[in-house]
This record gives structure tokens, sequence and C-alpha cells, in this order.
């Protein structure tokens, strides 16, 4: 708030720490200390200010002073604060919030603020749950009615009902496996018995499977679940601890799909062929993998990327993590590609929780499971408080769009007075004015060539982080009072610079006569002017000297000395307060020329003082950054008083007695 607070930041601060209530209950304190807070200190216009309010403010603001809850102190910071409130309650009736510039501040900070708490209460404890599901690899097998984007709602049931026997069948005694084999529609559960491998965190696409795979007991089986795929229900076989991280190079020897025995054998043959000149040493692995038929990795000497468990085909993936030592090279291993020839480069473990958290945490906000704990989020919510939604007062807003909605150039004006609910939630209400404003600034954050669709996101978004904001508004007093010092602040600073700060600067006559009427306020000491000559040497200094002498122009001096490119003098002519040059101060301000000045780098200086210059006031161009900034000043204090002329302030005396120590 101190950057939004401007002129707070100019004058005196005041310091405290809130000193807690003395020795009671618990519980009665607490109460005692809510009903404190939640009394009245004063109000703007009738909008009332808490005692809990200002003394978080003055607190926050003020961190040198601490305990100083004195009346001198309390009031002072009062007498500020109203300041504030005053500017405040005049930005809202001027609709400084509603402007563009103003309301893009206050959703960037906002939304910045809300995603910031969001992360914190939900999207950690989630990065948390994935990390400690990371230490440990379990074995899953599945069953799987698979169900494509165009099923119908006959196809669903009909899966519901094969997985339902399915599942029976498991129940009754049947073997997991043979189940998998007759029922899923998984193409790999006839060979595999409907082996997974081992899953991890992140090691599956779905979060729904991950969420089961964790939540069912070692040698048990799950509910059925959904998944965008189809209906599932899985069995863990085992459980061990992570494997963690391989890198590895390898060496393809394709094999079709439906090759006879006659080229599987000569596949094999090549690659025990590739294998022996390896294990015999008498080509390294780098020379021979531009036999690799894996184009795309031979480009770059086979070389993989990073990976763990659940992310490449089950022999491959055991192979790779069999190899003990960096160099250590595997037999050829068969999988549908074909045989490979794995060379381990690096191995890693899971690594601490801070190091892993953050690739964890873009992992979830690059997934739909983001969406997800948001929309669970948003849902929870709804649920918790009082909502009710207007789907036709948004349309009729969406309705009064154009093509320069598309075009990122709709002004909200064409929604003039349209003021009916749309969504309320609580004591909120988002209005159809909200909306259209809320359209106008959002336009360029979406591309969509539909106006309703990108009507629709933008509503999306502005409804999801007012239930969100709401929530935690309900639940955490600092979140609030951060976000009410956004939408106080930012308006107000909008309104400063307007009304004080560039009024200030671009106000010429104003403050032309503000500093004639102030001019002695900016004067300069007494000065002497004085002309200091470097030279390059003894010799040089001697022709300087004759020509000062003869009161030469310096750019004469300068024409005749300096020739030939060469820089034999330089001078310097001014007016010198005391303590600015030295060799100036040594004049003891009498007129006259100084002897020679021997420096340490061998050039020679000398001084000719002109003259003592008296006291003066400093030109407006001279004062100018002080002259605006106490313009400024008196601008805000006219400004001030005619708000508190504008604006009645009442301030409960009892209550401010009682912060008083």
């Amino acid at each position: 708030m101190q950057a939004l607070l401007k002129p707070l930041t100019k004058m005196k601060k005041i310091v405290t720490s809130l000193v807690l209530l003395l020795a009671m209950s618990m519980s009665a304190s607490v109460i005692h200390a809510q009903k404190s807070s939640d009394e009245v200190l004063f109000t703007v216009d009738g909008t009332p200010v808490t005692k809990g309010e200002f003394l978080y403010v003055y607190q926050k603001n003020n961190p040198s002073k601490k305990n100083d809850m004195s009346r001198e102190s309390l009031q002072e910071y009062l007498d500020l604060y109203i300041n504030f409130k005053l500017k405040v309650a005049e930005a809202h009736a001027l609709h400084i919030d509603t402007t563009r510039k103003v309301r893009e501040e206050l959703d960037k900070y906002g939304d910045q603020l809300i995603k910031s708490n969001f992360d914190k209460e939900v999207l950690e404890p989630a990065i948390r749950k994935h990390y400690e599901r990371m230490k440990t690899e379990r074995m899953v097998y599945h069953v799987m009615q698979g169900l494509g984007a165009s099923s119908t709602a006959e196809d669903s049931a009909k899966a519901l009902m094969q997985i339902s026997e399915a599942w029976q069948a498991v129940q009754d005694g049947t073997a997991f496996e043979t189940v998998a084999t007759n029922y899923s529609t998984d193409p790999n559960a006839e060979k595999s018995g409907g082996r997974v491998g081992w899953v991890t965190g992140f090691s599956i696409p779905d979060m729904h499977f991950e969420d089961m795979t964790f939540e069912t007991p070692i040698g048990k089986v799950s509910p059925i679940f959904e998944t965008k795929y189809g209906y599932h229900y899985l069995t863990v076989k085992e459980e061990r601890p992570s494997s963690g991280k391989v890198k590895v190079q390898h060496i393809l020897v394709k094999v079709p799909q439906a090759a006879n025995p006659e080229a599987e054998a000569k596949a094999k043959m090549r690659a025990d062929s590739i294998y022996n000149l390896l294990r015999s040493g008498a080509q390294t692995f780098d020379a021979l993998v531009e036999l690799s038929d894996d184009q795309t990795t031979a480009q770059r000497g086979g070389h993989l990327d990073w990976f763990g468990v659940g992310k490449m085909v089950a022999p491959f993936e055991a192979a790779a993590f069999a190899l003990k030592n960096p160099g250590d090279i595997s037999e050829p291993v068969r999988t549908s590609y074909g045989w490979h020839i794995i060379r381990l480069e690096e191995k890693q473990g899971l690594g601490s929780f801070e190091e892993v958290s953050p690739d964890i945490k873009n992992r979830i906000e690059r997934s739909s499971q983001y969406t997800d704990l948001r929309n669970d989020y948003v849902n929870q919510v709804r649920e918790r408080y009082k909502f009710s939604e207007y789907p036709e007062n948004k349309n009729a807003v969406i309705a009064v769009l154009d093509s320069n909605f598309i075009n990122n150039s709709w002004n909200a004006d064409m929604a003039k007075g349209m003021d009916q609910p749309i969504f309320a939630i609580g004591d909120k209400t988002f209005t159809q004015d909200d909306f259209a404003i809320t359209l106008q600034v959002k336009q360029r954050a979406f591309r969509d060539k539909n106006i309703e669709n990108k009507a629709n996101k933008i509503y999306q978004q502005a409804f999801e982080n007012m239930l969100i904001e709401y929530d935690m508004s309900q639940r955490n007093i600092d979140f609030s009072r951060l976000m009410q010092e956004y939408r106080d602040g930012i308006p107000l600073f909008a309104l400063l610079e307007e009304k004080v700060w560039t009024a200030a600067a671009k106000d010429t006559a104003g403050l032309e006569a503000f500093y004639e009427a102030h001019k002695t306020d900016y004067m300069w000491e007494e000065r002497v002017a004085a002309t200091i000559y470097n030279c390059a040497d003894a010799a040089t200094a001697k022709s300087v000297r004759k020509l000062v002498k003869k009161n030469t122009a310096d750019s004469l001096i300068l024409a005749k000395i300096n020739t030939d490119s060469v820089q034999r003098v330089t001078i310097q002519s001014g007016k010198f307060l005391p303590g600015q040059n030295t060799n100036v101060d040594n004049m003891n301000k009498k007129p006259g020329t100084s002897d020679d000045i021997l420096n340490a780098s061998g050039n020679i200086t000398f001084v000719k003082l002109h003259n003592v210059v008296p006291a003066q006031p400093k030109t407006l161009a001279e004062a100018r950054g002080y002259v605006i900034s106490d313009y400024q000043d008196q601008l805000e204090k006219n400004w001030i008083a005619s708000l508190r002329k504008k604006y009645p302030v009442q301030v409960n005396e009892l209550v401010f007695n009682s912060m008083v120590q």
C-alpha cells in the first residue's frame, strides 16, 4: 500500500505494533478482539472504517515505532488515513475505477493476488501430494471398457454394464488377468493380462487413474471409475521405492509389425552383431549409433531425454533401469518397435521436495489437472455460499456486442444503462455494467472470431475469479485487506496523477506564480565565481597564465593551446559552493589567481577567482524539481481541504480513545 499512498510516503510516518490483549480466557479474548476490531472508528460520507482496518494499516505502514500507541502518534496517522479515504471517496465518485487504464491495473494485480493465494491454498497441497506419490512406484493391472469421442449415452450404458460384470467376476474369485484378457478393450490386455506397468506420480496422463492407483490398497481391487478413455477398475500388485530417472542412448534395429520369421531372425542377427562389436570394444557406441533405424535420435547421438518409470514401453524401461553404472550397455532388448541396445549415461534419484516442486508445479499448470482443481474449488464455493446466476442478463450484454469486439475496439458505453445482476454470491453482485467493462478491458486476451465464444470465455474467467476472491476474502482477512488496498489505491493513484502530480508539472502559470510567491525558499548560499585551469605540464601552465593575464576568452585559450587535436588544457568555469572544490576553497574568497598546484598525476592546476556571489534565490529553472514537488504539496492540501467540505467526516472519539495507551 505504501507504493500507492504517495502522499503518506512523503509525510512523517507513524509506527506501532498492536499490543495483544491482556491475560483473559482465550475464547473471551478472541471474542472481545473480534468485536473491538469491528467497531467503527470513523466514517467518510457515511462509509465506515473500522478500528481493525485502521490498526492493520497503521501497523503495516509504520514498522519503526514498535508499540507506540500514544495519542499523538495515533492522531497523526488518523489524519493521514482520513485524507486517504477522502481521496478514495472522490476516486469512486468520479468512477475512476471504471476507466480502462485503471481496470487493467486492477485486473492485473487482482488476478495475480487471486492466483497467488489459490496456488498457496490449493496448488501447493496438490504439489505435495504428487511428490509423496513420486517417492514410490506401484505395479498396476487394469480392466477397461473404452469409449470414443463420438460415443452415445447408449454406448456408455453398455460399457458400464460390461465393466460391472468384469468387476463382479473378480470379486467372485476369477483371476484378475483372466478377466482382463476376456473383458478388457485395452488392445494390450490379451497379451499382458491387463498389465499397465509401474506407475508413479505423473507417469499416467490421466489424474483420475493416478488417484485411484494410489488410493487402492496393495492387493485390493478398486471401485469402477471413469476417465476420458472410458470405464476402468484396477488392482495394485506390489509397491517399491522410486527408481528415480535415467538418461540413456540407444540404437534401434527395426522389426516390421508383420515381420515373417526370416525378417525377425535377420533383425536379431543384425542387433547381435552391433552388440558384439560394442562388447568387444572394436567400436564405440557413438560410432555405431549411425546404424540406428531411429533416425530422429540417431542424428543426436542416440540420446534420449531423462525419463522415469511409466514413460517407455515396459521391456525398454526394465532394461534401462537395470543398468547400474554409466557406460553399461544392455544386451539387445525386444520391444514392439524392434531390437534396442541401450547405454546408460546418467542415473539420479528423486531429489528433494525443494528441487522437484517447481517441475511438479509446472506440470500441473500445463495439464488439465489445474483446470480441474480450479473447477472443483469454484464448485465448492458455489455450494458454500448463497449463490444466484441470471444467464438471460448476461446474454443481453452479449447481444449488444458487434464486430468491434472481435477487433478488440469495443467500448463498454455500448451497454450504458444496463445494470441488472448477472450473478451474485453472498453480498457481492456482478452486474451487466461490470460485465461490459470487463469485456472492454479483457477483449485483447482472447483471439476468438466468434463473438459469443469470446465473450463467454471472458465471463467464465471473471466469474471464477470473483468466486475465488469472495471465498478467500471471507476466510482470510489479510487477503481481503490487501485486495481492498488494490481497489482503493490504484484508482487513487490515477486520480492523484491527474489532480496533483501531472497537473503541477503542466500548469506553467500556476507553477510560476507559486515560485514567485516562494522564491526565497529556494536560495543559493554565498558562492564564488571562479575558473579552474588544468594544464598538461608546467610549460603549458605558463603559456595559459599569460593568456589569462591578458583577459583572453576561454574559447580562444582552448583554440591556441589545444592544437593538433592534443588536449593540453581543460577549463571549468562556474559558481562554487564551499566544499565543492578544494583548490577554490583555498583561495579564501579572495579575488585573484592562485599559484601553480602540482597534482599527483603530474599535471598543473591553477585557479582564477573572479568575485564572491552573495546568497540569492535560485531561478525557476535551477529549482524546478523542488518547486514542482512543493507545488504538488500545495495542490494536494487545497484539494484535501475541498474534499473535507464535500464529504462529511465523523470520528468516534470513544473508539479512538480505546486505542490510546
